[in-house]
């Protein structure tokens, strides 16, 4: 705290699957403090969960200080990462919204990259977050 570090907390789906009724992820948010703690919340995870990340937002305000921008394709097993706007999560109406809610930190990730490369991948996330406004 001294030296101005925070520790931060980054959801997978498993945060918001219910145990006992709760889920994981209210208890963190209710259990910390938050001037000591931050949350960055990966949005393919959430919505990975059928949670809607906005509303999720809004129900924490202002705990949110990052987010992870991760589309989501469906696969023959269920669900990977892949370059953002070639799957299914609609970020054009999603970032502005997000954008409102006060998050300080918009961080791309992909970890599959079925069809594509790493390199060819980032610039493709690259030119597609360069078309939206907010």
């Amino acid at each position: 705290k001294k030296h101005g570090i925070r520790f931060a907390y980054h959801n997978h789906d498993y945060s918001f699957h219910a145990m006992d009724g709760v889920l994981p992820q209210d208890v963190m948010m209710n259990g910390t403090d938050k001037s000591l703690v931050d949350f960055e919340m990966d949005m393919y995870w959430t919505v990975a969960a059928g949670v809607d990340p906005v509303a999720y937002m809004k129900k924490h305000p202002g705990r949110f200080k990052a987010v992870h921008v991760k589309d989501m394709m469906k696969t023959a097993s269920g669900h990977e990462s892949c370059v953002i706007g070639k799957g299914t999560i609609d970020y054009k109406a999603l970032l502005p919204q997000v954008n409102a809610q006060g998050v300080q930190h918009m961080i791309v990730e992909q970890e599959a990259y079925t069809g594509t490369n790493e390199m060819d991948a980032a610039r493709d996330d690259a030119a597609y977050l360069k078309t939206l406004t907010w």
